[in-house]
């Protein structure tokens, strides 16, 4: 996992596709349409994003997931469309199954433990990467009431990202 500010996308990998989803990023604005684009210069599936509105949950209310295929990388969005979220990562030995893995959906979801050792706030101009073998959970609140925000997730191929 990483948590760092957006500025600092160089620092950690001059591979193509880590290149290529950062400077998708850079073009993001208010208007960027919600759903799915790729990013993948040939068009595949090996990077895509995901631009979508939620509403913040309580911490036990979240989805805990983790991945086989993508890495992602979730961006908060700024205000007023976007804002801070509360997140937790988990190593996956640390946790028991909920549901058995998806293939479609690529997820394989947890049960949330009984403690949460790394619980922080993602703030707009920061991003996350979970890899593989990182759970992760995302959309929690940090008001006492839910909020209305914007976000993206970016995908890309876990592979892709190997030296």
């Amino acid at each position: 996992m990483i948590l760092d500010a957006l500025a600092n996308w160089r620092l950690y990998s001059d591979r193509p596709a880590w290149m290529q989803a950062f400077a998708w990023l850079q073009t993001l604005t208010t208007d960027t349409v919600l759903g799915e684009h790729v990013i993948s210069e040939d068009g595949s599936r090996d990077l895509y994003a995901v631009v979508f509105d939620f509403q913040t949950k309580n911490l036990l209310d979240t989805t805990l997931e983790a991945h086989r295929v993508y890495a992602d990388i979730h961006v908060p969005l700024p205000v007023p469309t976007g804002g801070p979220e509360v997140h937790a990562r988990f190593a996956l030995e640390e946790l028991q199954e909920k549901a058995p893995y998806d293939a479609v959906r690529d997820a394989v979801c947890f049960h949330h433990p009984d403690r949460f050792n790394a619980l922080f706030t993602l703030h707009p101009g920061q991003f996350a990467l979970y890899l593989p073998s990182d759970a992760h959970l995302s959309q929690c609140k940090t008001t006492p009431a839910p909020q209305d925000l914007r976000k993206v997730v970016v995908k890309v191929r876990a592979e892709l990202l190997l030296p």
